[in-house]
C-alpha cells in the first residue's frame, strides 16, 4: 500500500526540517564592548534570530573590548587565558565571531582554544578570502566597506565637490581600512568623470588637530569617516561622544558607512548598513550549520547590504535638497507636516465647513423665497402655506443631520484615531466620576499606567509604521484581556491607562500579570517578545484625580528603574 510509505516519508521530512537542538551551545564573541551601539544592535539581532531554536542560557556572549584595548599584546594574552578557562568545560557547538578583532583572533587562536568547532564570522570590514584557504571550518558574512558607493553618493549629493577626505587611523584595523581605501581611490579616480576630484586619506592626527582641520575646510569639500579607534596620542574615539563634536566643528558634511553608530550622532548620512540585520543573518547561517549543513557548503558572503540613509537635520544644516538624494533613500528625524500630524482633524473640519456652508446656502435661499412669498402674499396665500410647510420639513431634516454630525464630532473628540480607544480627554472626564462613585460606595478602585518597554528603539529600528502597528495590536490585547466593566484609555505615545472598578490590589495585580503575558504573545512583522512596565495604585480616602495619577506614574517610573517588564504597586 503506497499510503503508509507516503505518510512515513512526510514524517521524516517534517522531523528533519529542524535538527537544531535547544541544548546546543552558541558562543558570540564580540570584538567590542556592550555599550558600543553597533555591538549592542548586532548582538540583539543574533539573539533574536537564535531565540526560537536555542535556549537562552545556552547563548554565551563575550566582549573583547578591542576598541579600548586595541593592539595590546598583554591584554590579548589575558583574553586567551580567560576564554580557555571559561570554555574548557562548556565547549560551544559553534562560534559567531563579530567584527574584525574577533575574526582575526579566531584565525590566529581558534584551533588552539576551540579545535574543530565551526566558526561563523560577521562584521569584517577588510576581508581577504585567502585567509580561509587553510581554514575549511570557517564561513560567514564580511561586512566590507562601501567606500566606492559612498564616493559616488557624495558626488551625487554634492555635485560641486572638488575634494573628498577619507579618515582612518593607524591601529591594526585602521591600517587595513586605509590600505583598502588606497586601492579603491586609485581605481575610482581613473574614471573620466571623476578625475577633477582630489581624494586625500587622513590617518595621522590628534583629535584636536582633526577638529581644527575639519573646521577650516572649503565648502567644495566632503569628509568620509571610515573608522577611528584611537588618535595618534592614544586618545579613544567614541562615536557617541566624539562624533557629534567632530561634526559640529566641521565646516562640511561628514559621511559614514555605519548606520546606527553615525545617524543621530552628527553624520549627514551615506551608504550605510544595518548591524541588527547583519547579526541576524550570521545567526541564521549558524543555525544552518547546527542543523547539519556542512561549513564547506555555505559560501562566504563578501559584503553586507548598504543602503542610502540620511539625517534630515544635517541635510538642512548644509542646505542639501532632498531631490539630490537617491530615490530609495531613508531619511531620519524628518518632521511630519502639519497636515499629516492633524489629518483627521483637518479633514473633519473641512467636511463640517462644507456641510455648514451647504446649510447656510439652504437657509439663505429659504429667506429669499420667504420674501418673495410675502410680496405675493395675497395672490399666493395657499401656495405660500404649502411652501412654508415644505421648507419647515427640510429644516427639520437638516437639523437632524446637523445633530448627527455634532454627535460624530463629539465621538472623534473622545476617541484616539490610531487605536480607537478612548483618549486622554475621555479619561480626564470619566475617571473622576469613577473615583467619586467608589469613594461613596467604599468599594475598591485601582488605576494603572501601562508603558511599552524600549518603544523608541522599535520606532528607530523598524520605523513609525511598525510602531503604530504594535500600538494597535497592544490596544486590541488590552481591550480583549480586561473585564467588561474595566476601562482602558490611550494616555499618549506608548502609555495606556487602565481603570479597574470594584477591584482590590491583589485582584489588580493578577489582572496586570495576565495583561503582561498576553502582550508578550503579540507578534507584529516578526517582532515579538514585546514587554510592558505597569504601575498600579488603589483609591485612597483623600485622593484627587491628580494625586492618584501621580502615584500610578511614580510606580511606573519605579518599574522602569527596576529593569522594566514588571508590575509595581504604589
Amino acid at each position: 500500500m503506497p499510503y503508509p510509505c507516503l505518510t512515513l516519508l512526510l514524517l521524516l521530512l517534517i522531523t528533519s526540517a529542524n535538527l537544531v537542538q535547544a541544548s546546543s551551545k552558541v558562543l558570540l564573541l564580540n570584538s567590542y564592548h556592550p555599550q558600543y551601539t553597533w555591538t549592542e544592535e548586532l548582538t540583539h539581532g543574533v539573539r533574536n534570530a537564535l531565540a526560537k531554536d536555542i535556549a537562552q542560557e545556552n547563548i554565551y556572549i563575550e566582549y573583547m573590548d578591542k576598541r579600548r584595548y586595541i593592539d595590546d599584546p598583554v591584554y590579548n594574552q589575558k583574553l586567551i587565558d580567560l576564554l580557555q578557562y571559561k570554555f574548557s568545560k562548556n565547549i560551544p557547538d559553534i562560534i559567531i565571531a563579530s567584527d574584525d578583532a574577533a575574526y582575526r583572533f579566531m584565525l590566529q587562536y581558534g584551533d588552539t582554544l576551540f579545535p574543530n568547532i565551526p566558526i561563523v564570522f560577521c562584521g569584517v570590514n577588510v576581508f581577504d578570502p585567502s585567509d580561509l584557504s587553510n581554514n575549511p571550518n570557517i564561513t560567514g558574512i564580511a561586512e566590507g566597506m562601501d567606500i566606492e558607493g559612498n564616493l559616488n553618493l557624495i558626488t551625487q549629493v554634492q555635485p560641486k565637490v572638488k575634494k573628498i577626505i577619507l579618515i582612518g587611523d593607524t591601529t591594526g584595523l585602521g591600517l587595513r581600512m586605509v590600505g583598502a581605501a588606497e586601492k579603491i581611490k586609485a581605481l575610482w579616480q581613473k574614471k573620466s568623470s571623476k578625475k577633477h576630484i582630489e581624494i586625500t586619506i587622513l590617518d595621522d592626527f590628534s583629535l584636536p588637530e582633526l577638529y581644527n582641520t575639519l573646521g577650516q575646510l572649503p565648502k567644495d569639500t566632503a569628509v568620509l569617516l571610515m573608522a577611528i579607534h584611537k588618535d595618534r596620542l592614544g586618545a579613544y574615539f567614541s562615536f557617541q561622544e566624539d562624533l557629534p563634536k567632530l561634526s559640529a566643528s566641521s565646516s562640511v558634511p561628514v559621511y559614514g558607512m555605519w548606520g546606527s553608530l553615525m545617524i543621530n550622532n552628527g553624520a549627514i548620512g551615506g551608504m550605510m548598513n544595518d548591524p541588527y540585520q547583519h547579526g541576524s543573518n550570521a545567526a541564521k547561517m549558524a543555525l544552518r550549520i547546527l542543523a547539519g549543513t556542512a561549513v564547506k557548503d555555505i559560501t562566504v558572503k563578501e559584503s553586507a547590504l548598504y543602503q542610502p540613509k540620511f539625517d534630515f537635520l544635517q541635510l538642512q544644516r548644509f542646505h542639501i535638497n532632498e531631490k539630490q538624494l537617491p530615490p530609495n533613500s531613508k531619511i531620519y528625524n524628518k518632521p511630519d507636516s502639519f497636515y499629516l500630524k492633524n489629518k483627521s482633524l483637518i479633514d473633519s473640519s473641512i467636511a463640517i465647513f462644507i456641510f455648514l456652508s451647504f446649510i447656510i446656502a439652504l437657509l439663505y435661499r429659504n429667506i429669499l423665497q420667504r420674501k418673495n412669498a410675502q410680496n405675493k402674499l395675497y395672490q399666493f396665500n395657499i401656495d405660500l402655506e404649502n411652501t412654508v410647510r415644505e421648507r419647515t420639513l427640510e429644516l427639520e431634516k437638516s437639523n437632524e443631520e446637523l445633530q448627527k454630525a455634532s454627535a460624530l464630532m463629539s465621538s472623534f473628540a473622545h476617541t484616539d484615531s490610531l487605536t480607537s480607544l478612548s483618549n486622554r480627554r475621555s479619561a480626564n472626564q470619566e475617571i473622576p466620576t469613577y473615583m467619586k462613585r467608589h469613594s461613596i460606595s467604599q468599594q475598591g478602585f485601582v488605576l494603572g499606567i501601562v508603558d511599552i518597554d524600549h518603544f523608541k528603539k522599535i520606532n528607530d529600528n523598524y520605523g513609525h509604521q511598525i510602531g503604530d502597528d504594535i500600538l494597535i495590536a497592544l490596544a486590541q490585547t488590552l481591550n480583549s484581556s480586561l473585564r467588561p466593566n474595566d476601562r482602558v484609555y490611550r494616555w499618549g505615545g506608548e502609555e495606556f491607562i487602565i481603570a479597574l472598578p470594584e477591584t482590590s490590589m491583589h485582584e489588580a495585580t493578577a489582572i496586570c500579570q495576565r495583561l503582561s503575558k498576553n502582550i508578550a504573545a503579540i507578534s507584529v512583522d516578526n517582532i515579538s517578545n514585546i514587554t510592558v512596565s505597569i504601575g498600579i495604585t488603589s483609591l485612597q480616602k483623600h485622593d484627587s484625580y491628580d494625586s492618584i495619577i501621580h502615584r500610578a506614574d511614580t510606580a511606573l517610573y519605579q518599574a522602569k528603574e527596576n529593569g522594566r517588564d514588571q508590575i509595581v504597586t504604589g
